[in-house]
């Protein structure tokens, strides 16, 4: 792998798709500076990023300071999304619903990708997520 690799962007915007179409670039330049990623690991931290990142985006507060830090290297990759204002409401904790439920995965995937934590600091929440090296 190459020297530790590290890529920044911000989630704000009224725009959604414009938005999440910056995550995708984020990862995508991401992969090119960081050398050698497994693809499991790459479509797995992936796919958890735009995972939270969309929640965020849909589900957050809407005020300035939504951010992206995505790293890689050594230790694996790493994510941190920040999103201001008051923590959600989900539960870190949720299984998998039923084949029938029309919501509810989204948390319970990323929980199967990578170690998922919830932290606040200075009146923000930050999303950590971990995928160490396979």
């Amino acid at each position: 792998m190459a020297p530790d690799a590290r890529v920044e962007t911000d989630l704000d915007g009224p725009d959604d798709v414009a938005v999440l179409e910056r995550v995708h670039d984020a990862l995508a330049t991401l992969w090119r500076s960081a050398g050698d990623v497994a693809e499991t690991d790459r479509i797995a931290l992936e796919t958890a990023v735009v995972e939270v990142a969309g929640n965020v985006v849909r589900h957050g507060d809407h005020r300035a300071g939504r951010h992206l830090l995505l790293r890689a290297g050594d230790h694996g990759l790493v994510a941190e999304i920040t999103q201001p204002g008051p923590p959600p409401h989900v539960d870190l904790d949720a299984v998998m619903p039923g084949a029938d439920a029309e919501s509810g995965r989204g948390l319970a995937l990323t929980r199967m990708l990578v170690d998922l934590t919830y932290t606040e600091r200075d009146g923000a929440g930050i999303w950590t997520l971990v995928r160490p090296r396979a």
